[in-house]
């Protein structure tokens, strides 16, 4: 992801993680950024059981595109995704929730000089 060696995880999550369905402040200072949200979500069936969605924005500056492993047709924004994706689905439970991969594909944005690419998870919580 272009973090520099040594960085702490609070500085990580602080710079390069943010939660926020549309930032206010773009993704103009990093090379990379990934930003995630969750949906309200729907009921299944019984008005306990809630299906939530979890989507995921990696932008990447477009000089950073192509150059994040020796293969220059490997986008970095779908390695970060293909990542979150074996980190979230490649185990059972995450933080007791089990999560399922829904879909990824390109979305635009009007931050000049990126690109953005869109991942979205699922999973079912009840109260």
């Amino acid at each position: 992801m272009l973090i520099p060696a040594g960085t702490g995880i609070r500085e990580f999550i602080d710079r390069y993680f943010v939660e926020d369905v549309m930032p206010d402040e773009p993704v103009v200072n990093e090379s990379v950024r990934v930003v995630y949200y969750e949906t309200e979500g729907n009921k299944l069936g019984s008005p306990h059981v809630i299906r939530k969605m979890l989507a995921f924005d990696v932008y990447v500056k477009e000089p950073a595109l192509y150059n994040a492993s020796g293969d220059r047709l490997k986008r970095r924004d779908k390695l970060i995704v293909q990542r979150i994706r074996e980190l979230l689905t490649g185990q059972t439970h995450v933080c007791h929730l089990r999560f399922q991969y829904e879909d990824d594909y390109h979305l635009g944005t009007k931050t000049i000089g990126y690109r953005r690419y869109h991942a979205v998870f699922s999973y079912v919580i009840t109260w």
